[in-house]
């Protein structure tokens, strides 16, 4: 696929990059090539791959339900889940600026403060969810975040989701693990930092 930028001027990251027919090259991803070769075990994993931009963030502390209207101009989701229950996910949202980038990234970091506990389950009244969140020094800026589960006011030492969302020029992304402990960590931070040097390959994305 081919990807086409009309580029303003950017400085410091937080100028403006106008967008045209923009699309994230096909296999761009991490996560792609595995991704769209299917599942290995039969009914016991699967890969999803969605262009939709009108899906959320897969960081949503929130669980915002409107659609979106924050500027995104090109998104690639991909999920990977099995029958343990356990997952992950790459998510890359491209922004007609830097600075839409930047208020899609400051509204996340406020939902973080403002919804930090939702109901775990329907008529589970004993238990809830909450994501407690970092600054993770990752491309221009950046999170590392926790979701645990609350019994009682007290939070559970093992988080039961990770997620690192980072931004560098107009570019968002998210990588996340669901049901593989803290050790999943380094992962996602890993793949963070490689997403960050890649996006510049794009082109009014990084300035």
């Amino acid at each position: 696929m081919a990807t086409v930028l009309v580029i303003g001027s950017l400085a410091g990251g937080t100028g403006v990059a106008h967008a045209g027919a923009t699309e994230i090259p096909k296999g761009f991803l991490l996560t792609e090539r595995a991704a769209a070769a299917g599942p290995i075990v039969e009914d016991e994993e699967w890969w999803e791959i969605s262009n939709s931009l009108s899906r959320q963030l897969a960081l949503n502390p929130c669980r915002t339900k409107a659609k979106p209207r924050d500027g995104r101009v090109a998104m690639r989701t991909i999920t990977y889940s099995t029958s343990a229950p356990s997952g992950s996910g790459e998510q890359l949202v491209l922004y007609r600026s830097a600075k839409s980038a930047q208020a899609a990234f400051r509204k996340l970091r406020a939902d973080l403060a403002r919804c930090p506990r939702q109901a775990a389950a329907k008529g589970d009244t004993g238990s809830r969810f909450g994501y407690v969140g970092k600054p993770l020094r990752v491309g221009d800026e950046a999170l590392s975040v926790s979701g645990h589960f609350y019994k009682r006011g007290k939070r559970d030492r093992e988080p039961a989701e990770l997620e690192v969302v980072a931004r560098r020029g107009a570019a968002l992304f998210v990588y996340s693990d669901v049901g593989n402990g803290l050790a999943a960590g380094r992962k996602i931070v890993t793949q963070a930092k490689r997403m960050t040097k890649k996006v510049c390959d794009l082109p009014g994305v990084c300035g």
